[in-house]
This record gives C-alpha cells, structure tokens and sequence, in this order.
C-alpha cells in the first residue's frame, strides 16, 4: 500500500510539473487530464516536443488506484494477528 501512495504522489507531482511547464499558472483548467486523456489533453502532449518534463500518462494514477485497492483487499481477506 506504500508502493501505491508514491505513485499516487508521483503521477500528482509528474501532472503539476508538465502541465504548469506547459500552461504555467493555468495549469489547472488541465485537471481532467489528471484522470485520463481527452482530445484537448491529447493535443496539449503534442507540446511535449517542447517540454522539459516527459508528456503526462495518467496510468501511473490509474496502477497506483489498482495497487492500493489489492493492498486494501489483500489487508482485509488475511486472517488477524493478534
């Protein structure tokens, strides 16, 4: 579950750097590209070419999600140890 909380702070600091690299102060107007990949997202990755920052790729959200949800189970199915 630590591994998925890095990653989780890892794809929020990867989406602020590029993006604000991109759209400075604007940034935000962004956020759906946090979650997955409109056309407008899509076009923004063409400016990638330009950026010092590698183009945002919110599947490290999305595997950071899925690990913590199999952390979560995987915590609840175990027998306690008391």
């Amino acid at each position: 579950m630590i591994l998925s909380i890095i990653g989780f702070v890892g794809a929020t600091a990867w989406w602020i750097s590029f993006f604000y690299d991109i759209l400075g102060q604007d940034f935000q107007i962004a956020r759906d590209c946090f979650y997955w990949t409109t056309d407008a997202c899509a076009l923004k990755g063409m400016a990638a070419l330009f950026a010092d920052v590698p183009e945002y790729d919110p599947m490290l959200l999305w595997v950071s999600v899925g690990l913590f949800g199999c952390g979560l189970l995987a915590r609840i199915i175990s027998p306690s140890r008391h």
